[in-house]
């Protein structure tokens, strides 16, 4: 049996995280111990019901019923993540699913990669979009070829983030925020990349402003020859998480769900009625995940996915050196 521990009870651990652990608890096929949550200024206006809270790691960790079988869900902003990781290591704490990014410079990346192999970590990054239908749906498009080699992708991620943008500093630029599980997506379907191109907009109402919070572009040349471009929109009257796959010989579009409250994914081939379908990504992500650590002596999930992840987090690095 597996514990969950979720440090950061705010949008993602509290609004996200702990509904997709109540979700897997009622499928019945993982078997979990009491949710665990820490943070010493939880979001009282989200469901807390069940879960045991505390206000540090250290006192988290007196309330779990062995280190070694407790799955650390780490949703602390970005740039505290570190020193926390190193903390739950320290305890004993070997399972660990860190949101997204796992780290913002290059020398984080570098000390997080030491002290997974030091540590014997067995972590991933919540890049959950590679968990998706969808997204099986898309990687055998590119396997298969059915419309010729893939040449060009692009990805759109568009929503209003006033709000927590002009409230929380927990993120610096838009190129923490939704471009992550965009470029997880880009290595995913096309493989290793180099950036060449990254910028962010400000973020401005009437009354005040951040700078690099407006949204963000990325363009990325891939080594087998494809090309991404990745834009994010954070000031979007409107919402869409959507990815167009040019091939040779024909255009793909797939729209990801948008938000909690509808989790249908909608992909459209050329010459065919769209395929609409159910598609929680966050809780088939945490179902396969929870499936690994549950086997010690097999690398399974959350191995396969690490190198997409750390992949990912480089290329974080690399579009910030950038602006």
């Amino acid at each position: 049996m597996l514990q969950p521990l979720v440090v950061g009870l705010g949008r993602s651990g509290a609004g996200l995280h702990l509904k997709a652990l109540r979700n897997l608890a009622r499928s019945g096929q993982i078997r979990l111990g009491p949710v665990i949550g820490c943070d010493p200024r939880p979001d009282l206006a989200r469901d807390l019901s069940g879960v045991v809270l505390t206000t540090s790691p250290e006192q988290a960790l007196r309330h779990v019923h062995d280190p070694r079988t407790t799955v650390a869900h780490v949703c602390t902003p970005p740039h505290d993540r570190l020193p926390l990781v190193r903390e739950l290591a320290d305890h004993g704490v070997r399972h660990l699913l860190i949101e997204k990014p796992i780290a913002t410079t290059r020398d984080e990346l570098s000390a997080l990669l030491r002290l997974r192999e030091r540590a014997g970590l067995r972590l991933t990054a919540v890049t959950h979009w590679l968990a998706a239908e969808l997204t099986t749906r898309l990687r055998r498009l590119v396997t298969e070829e059915p419309y010729g080699p893939l040449r060009r992708l692009t990805i759109d991620q568009d929503k209003p983030r006033f709000t927590r943008s002009l409230a929380s500093g927990s993120h610096r630029t838009a190129l923490e925020v939704e471009i992550p599980h965009a470029l997880a997506l880009a290595v995913h379907l096309c493989g290793p990349a180099q950036v060449v191109r990254a910028s962010c907009t400000e973020l401005r109402t009437d009354h005040e402003a951040r700078p690099h919070l407006g949204g963000a572009r990325v363009e990325l040349h891939h080594t087998d020859g494809v090309r991404t471009r990745l834009r994010s929109d954070l000031t979007s009257p409107v919402r869409r998480r959507s990815a167009e796959l040019e091939f040779r010989d024909a255009t793909v579009v797939a729209h990801y769900p948008v938000g909690e409250d509808d989790d249908h994914a909608q992909l459209q081939l050329p010459g065919r009625a769209p395929q609409i379908f159910r598609d929680d990504a966050l809780l088939a992500f945490f179902h396969a995940a929870y499936q690994d650590f549950a086997t010690e002596d097999s690398p399974g999930f959350a191995h396969g996915h690490f190198a997409t992840t750390a992949e990912a987090a480089r290329l974080v690095c690399e579009a910030k050196a950038l602006l």
